[in-house]
């Protein structure tokens, strides 16, 4: 709810109540209120205006508050990673939105490596993303033997092989 929203909402809440408290002072017959009109009607708006004052005093600081904003978290600035697998081996590994993304793998036994670097979040492997998105350096080292194969995307590239 944006800040004008609550503030207008606030605003209403204080008219609503000072016109209710108004209303209902002057229409009940209580015994401590004053008799005549006059006298009736002036402890019937101060009446309103404590009470007003007292919503808007409450919902004020509700609508005065900032909101929090939604933080998105700073990536790293070096990303290294490195695995070693054998026997029916699978390796994946995924880094990206860091200036510099260094990876390292070795697979043996029906072996499949998968290294994604330098790409962001939002980006899936073999897109490409906005100069600027790219990370300053990617390095990436895989070795795989039975059967093996790797898959590895850099920056703005994609590179299959065997």
């Amino acid at each position: 709810m944006s800040r004008a929203v609550r503030w207008t909402v606030a605003g209403l809440a204080a008219l609503v109540t000072f016109g209710l408290s108004v209303a209902v002072v002057r229409a009940l017959p209580w015994g401590w209120l004053p008799q005549e009109d006059g006298a009736r009607l002036d402890t019937a708006l101060a009446f309103g205006a404590v009470a007003g004052t007292a919503v808007l005093a409450g919902l004020g600081w509700w609508a005065g508050r900032e909101q929090p904003s939604p933080t998105t978290p700073t990536p790293p600035r070096k990303v290294t990673q490195t695995a070693t697998a054998s026997d029916d081996a699978q390796v994946t590994q995924a880094g990206g939105g860091a200036p510099q993304v260094e990876q390292h793998a070795e697979a043996s036994g029906e072996a499949s490596v998968t290294q994604t670097g330098g790409h962001l979040p939002s980006q899936g492997a073999g897109g490409s993303a906005p100069p600027g998105d790219l990370p300053d350096q990617v390095e990436q080292r895989a070795q795989a033997s039975g059967r093996g194969r790797i898959v590895q995307s850099g920056g703005d590239q994609h590179v299959d092989g065997a």
